[in-house]
């Protein structure tokens, strides 16, 4: 049974794979935040997204000040059977 998203996790995916640049920004003690086209994005609702494996840190992320994440293959099959559904 494919997984079935929430309008906000659509809209991330969709973004994404329309080229949308999605950032974490590491802030020293204060904790990352995360930005989607340069506006802001829940951080619970990342994590979610990331939980679910639809999306992830691009490679050679690890100790940067700024790191992209992209789809990935589930993310991109959740989104087509969304798609499809609707």
């Amino acid at each position: 049974m494919p997984l079935e998203l929430t309008a906000p996790q659509a809209r991330v995916l969709g973004a994404l794979q329309e080229g949308a640049l999605l950032l974490m920004h590491r802030r020293g003690e204060r904790g990352p935040y995360y930005t989607l086209q340069g506006r802001r994005l829940s951080v619970t609702l990342l994590k979610e997204l990331e939980a679910l494996r639809l999306i992830e840190q691009e490679a050679g992320g690890t100790g940067r000040a700024v790191v992209a994440y992209g789809l990935t293959p589930a993310g991109r099959h959740a989104l087509e059977a969304q798609r499809d559904h609707l």
